[in-house]
């Protein structure tokens, strides 16, 4: 009996694509008053709270990236808006000197989308709003990711 291994690993490829997820993108209003949306750009998205410790130590990572970036990548910071105000969000971003663009998740529907478990999040989608990279803080991976996007002396490597 001859086994068809080449036939058996299409019939995989096939039913991974039919059962590739739904693009994953933002359409809204930023707390700066800008309407936004991910879909046709690579984009960095970075879930936090103005009370957890680790993403308020990232926060500068997360402002860096937003300012060196390319024109080819996104960088969008939401906030959960879990015992937030979209109020004390711009004090907090306004104190600090912040400028990253910041949608405010007042529902929690972002979260639920994007499968968000904790805070902080950051996930890397691609043009086609597909998840690239996930990781709960930043590590070596995500700046390797990032790094396409980002000039060479800003690089994060």
């Amino acid at each position: 009996m001859k086994l068809h291994y080449p036939l058996i690993a299409l019939l995989i490829g096939l039913y991974n694509l039919s059962c590739q997820a739904e693009p994953l993108q933002i359409q809204t209003t930023t707390l700066q008053g800008e309407k936004i949306s991910t879909l046709g750009k690579v984009t960095y998205l970075k879930f936090w709270a103005t009370w957890c410790r680790y993403c308020i130590e990232e926060m500068p990572h997360l402002e860096q990236t937003f300012k060196t970036r390319s024109a080819k990548l996104n960088v969008v910071s939401v906030n959960i808006g879990l015992n937030q105000s979209p109020e004390l969000v711009k004090r907090f971003l306004d104190k600090h000197d912040y400028h990253t663009t910041t949608a405010f998740d007042h529902d929690g529907s972002l979260s639920k989308k994007f499968n968000v478990i904790g805070t902080p999040t950051h996930i890397l989608l691609d043009e086609q709003g597909q998840e690239i990279y996930r990781t709960a803080l930043i590590n070596d991976e995500l700046n390797s990711a990032l790094s396409a996007y980002l000039p060479k002396e800003n690089n994060h490597d």
